[in-house]
């Protein structure tokens, strides 16, 4: 199955080399990876500079530059307007993360097994300093987030699904992700999760910074359930307790309050979020920076990302898009 990899960026140009030198770093037999297309939206920290650069010598490796920023979804959306037609499977990456060497071939896998699968993600590990309750905090909601996704998919930080299934995400959604889930859903096709797909990335580390990012999530995901009427699975009631009481089951004393400490502030941030979706509703699309997240050395590369390198299969021009 021929692949195409979105990445779409604001002010990245710290992680981004990291992110891409994972993705070409790629093992793969059941995927051919054809394009990685970096859409930098309204960057002004130079990272279409590094895309660039680190694209010579490498044709599959394409550059969008959207000179004002427009949201996430717009990029995603942009992106869609000029993709590889050859590309059987799609593939969306935040620009922060540690891909695994296998996560793409996993997640292309999964859809080639299952045809009524139409939407797969993998699964996101933070690499904070656990020793902290920031840290620790989005460890556990990630934690979490996976203990649900085995029950009911959810989509989170990089995501595969059949190319022909999306050509428009609404632009008024600031969840990307669910916004795909939903148009994958309302077609008739069910979601996946590759809890061996692993990517690692750094959450916030300030507790601005992660309540800011919890109402975040919280009013796009209301905002998907009053607009169209899809709930995502984090959600459920049911699924959330459940997940909150099995994980807690193997936490120590610092593990049990600072799960409590994510379960006080989730409640809080998901009853602001709330009001966000019935007053802000979709008018404001672009997503904050959190800059702990961007403050990034060695230690935190991903343990996973190593191995051969996938080839990338190079194509005409007029894709490409401003350089």
């Amino acid at each position: 199955m021929n692949v195409s990899i979105v990445v779409p960026a604001y002010n990245e140009a710290t992680n981004l080399h990291r992110l891409l030198t994972s993705l070409v770093e790629q093992q793969t037999a059941a995927c051919r990876i054809v394009e990685i297309i970096v859409v930098a939206s309204g960057c002004t920290d130079g990272t279409a500079e590094v895309a660039r650069q680190f694209g010579r010598g490498r044709p599959g490796l394409h550059v969008h530059v959207q000179e004002r920023r427009e949201g996430k979804v717009a990029a995603i959306n942009a992106y869609l307007r000029m993709r590889d037609p050859r590309a059987d499977v799609v593939v969306v990456s935040s620009a922060d993360l540690d891909v695994g060497r296998d996560v793409v071939e996993r997640m292309v896998a999964f859809l080639r097994g299952h045809p009524d699968v139409g939407m797969v993600g993998g699964r996101p590990v933070p690499n904070n300093d656990g020793s902290t309750l920031v840290g620790r905090m989005g460890k556990l909601v990630w934690e979490l987030h996976h203990r649900v996704s085995l029950e009911v998919p959810k989509m989170g930080e990089i995501v595969a699904f059949r190319a022909n299934l999306v050509e428009y995400v609404s632009e008024l959604s600031v969840v990307d992700e669910a916004s795909i889930e939903d148009i994958v859903r309302a077609k008739g096709f069910k979601l996946g999760y590759v809890p061996d797909a692993v990517v690692t990335n750094r959450g916030p580390e300030r507790f601005s910074e992660y309540f800011d990012m919890r109402r975040h999530y919280a009013r796009g995901h209301y905002w998907l359930r009053f607009a169209f009427g899809y709930q995502v699975a984090t959600l459920d009631r049911g699924l959330i307790t459940k997940a909150v009481l099995d994980t807690a089951r193997g936490e120590d004393r610092f593990g049990k309050i600072a799960l409590a400490a994510a379960i006080g502030v989730e409640i809080a941030a998901r009853a602001l979020g709330f009001w966000d979706a019935r007053i802000v509703g979709g008018k404001h699309r672009t997503w904050k920076t959190r800059q702990s997240t961007k403050e990034l050395d060695a230690s935190t590369r991903s343990p996973y990302v190593n191995g051969q390198g996938a080839r990338l299969s190079a194509r005409p021009g007029p894709h490409e898009g401003p350089r």
